[in-house]
């Protein structure tokens, strides 16, 4: 379990240190196209639609695939689905700071820095517990 936790930690610091260093980079304009294509409010209207929908949507599905585990479940399967729920809200989270962080070099338009940053500040509520983990497969033992 300690090297499941370690392991989902690896890649959290990784997604948190990467996306941070490409922000920072796009912020100082060390990566930036000559010329800022310009982007429509109706593009814009979309990207904060999809940053304000995907942050709750990818919290709420990890909390229902933990939930929604079967009952009985052995320890090895519980842990592989606490794995797999988290990857997939750790990467719906990557892909709209990513998205965010692209369209801000592409655009050079403020408004997707700033996106990009509140849907960093989701990664507080992201973070592997090692005491969660043990909470659900301690829950399948006692079942």
């Amino acid at each position: 379990m300690i090297k499941t936790i370690k392991e989902l930690n690896i890649h959290f610091w990784i997604s948190i240190v990467v996306l941070t260093a490409l922000l920072l980079l796009a912020v100082f304009n060390l990566i930036r196209f000559k010329t800022a294509t310009p982007v429509t409010t109706t593009a814009e209207m979309y990207a904060i639609a999809v940053t304000l929908i995907a942050i709750p949507v990818a919290l709420k599905l990890f909390a229902d695939r933990i939930a929604k585990k079967p009952e009985g479940t052995d320890k090895n399967k519980a842990i592989k689905l606490y794995k797999s729920a988290f990857f997939l809200r750790l990467y719906i989270i990557n892909a709209v700071v990513l998205g965010n962080i692209v369209l801000f070099v592409l655009s050079g338009n403020n408004n997707f820095a700033w996106l990009a940053v509140i849907a960093c500040m989701v990664y507080m509520f992201c973070k592997p517990s090692r005491e969660e983990l043990e909470n659900i497969t301690q829950r399948d033992e006692n079942e």
